[in-house]
């Protein structure tokens, strides 16, 4: 198994999310450890929400293993205020804060 490393930009909305769709998708094909270093992602829209709550989802269904990195307090907020957790964001996030 080897590692993959996704970094996400500054914002993940409908303008930019075909990219990130179809890389996030092909990677669920491989056996391989996936790091999601999301430290500069601060705004996601309704799209960009539900995309990585699909792949996280996803992930824990096929059992893939994915290393959320970074998570900002702003991330966290913007994701609860549409609805949406993502457990291991939340994880990782309190993790490095203690």
């Amino acid at each position: 198994m080897t590692d993959q490393t996704i970094k996400l930009d500054s914002e993940l909305t409908i303008r930019n999310i075909q990219p990130i769709f179809a890389r996030l998708s092909e990677l669920l094909t491989h056996d391989k450890l996936l790091h999601i270093d999301v430290s500069q992602l601060s705004r996601v829209d309704t799209a960009g929400a539900q995309l990585l709550y699909l792949f996280s989802q996803t992930c824990n269904a096929r059992s893939l293993k994915v290393e959320w990195q970074g998570g900002q307090p702003e991330l966290r907020s913007n994701l609860k205020s549409l609805g949406i957790v993502i457990p291991e964001l939340q994880s990782d996030t309190q993790e490095k804060m203690l």
